[in-house]
């Protein structure tokens, strides 16, 4: 009996160790991000409020000396989401490092890397963990509230070459292999089905028009909070990019 006791308390002590463990890494994590940020805002010098002057640009010689695989910055008013877009060789690096390639829990934010990284194609992924604390793409889902979108139903891409207002014009959750998940496509027709069925699956209707011939979008994409991992709910945002010269 004495033996049981004193393994109890053994596998007890293991177990209270772990969970100390679990909350000083969580902490970590979480303080590591906020560092991050502070140190990119002070590097870069990005406004709270992005202007609309196409004449505004991000130091991006300054970023691709910490990491070359820096391909844009995304600003989202009204939520934390204000932070550089990488690119790596896979899908999975990123997931786990942040924008200067050192590991982090919360990752970064990033292009598909089959996407071509000036934004040319007619749709490009942009991915970001779902974060409790909000950071990342933690608050993406404020874009499900049409009250949200009504207040902000613009966002900002800076890249090296041009900068971008992005108009939302879809968003809503769906599964990771649904068919909102597409960024090739074999035609002209092909491209506007897509558009037809993520415009259909919107949480809500909006104004925007698209020219099909002309016209490059760029979709958002998270783990869903109001589904798990097993359900496969992902957030998918879908906006138009507009050029701020033109």
């Amino acid at each position: 009996m004495k033996k049981i006791k004193i393994l109890f308390l053994l596998v007890l002590l293991s177990s209270l160790i772990y969970c100390a463990f679990r909350i000083y890494k969580i902490y970590k994590e979480e303080k590591d991000a906020v560092d991050i940020k502070e140190e990119l805002i002070e590097l870069i010098d990005i406004p709270e409020i992005p202007p609309e002057e196409p004449s505004f640009s991000v130091d991006f010689t300054e970023l691709k000396n910490i990491n070359p695989d820096v391909v844009g910055w995304i600003v989202v008013e009204g939520t934390q989401i204000n932070y550089p877009i990488v690119q790596g060789k896979n899908n999975s690096f990123y997931l786990n490092h942040s924008y200067d390639k050192k590991w982090s829990g919360f990752g970064s934010i990033f292009m598909d890397y089959k996407s071509s990284s000036d934004f040319t194609d007619y749709n490009t992924f942009i991915y970001g963990h779902h974060t409790k604390d909000g950071s990342m793409f933690g608050e993406l889902y404020k874009y499900l509230d049409e009250g949200f979108y009504n207040a902000q139903p613009f966002f900002y891409l800076y890249t090296p070459t041009k900068n971008y207002r992005v108009e939302v014009f879809s968003a809503y959750v769906n599964k990771s292999d649904s068919d909102s998940y597409k960024d090739k496509f074999s035609s002209i027709d092909d491209y506007q089905m897509y558009l037809n069925y993520i415009i259909d699956k919107s949480n809500y209707k909006t104004n925007t028009k698209i020219d099909v011939n002309k016209d490059k979008i760029i979709t958002l994409y998270s783990c869903s909070r109001e589904g798990n991992w097993a359900k496969n709910d992902r957030y998918f945002i879908h906006g138009k990019l507009i050029d701020l010269n033109e």
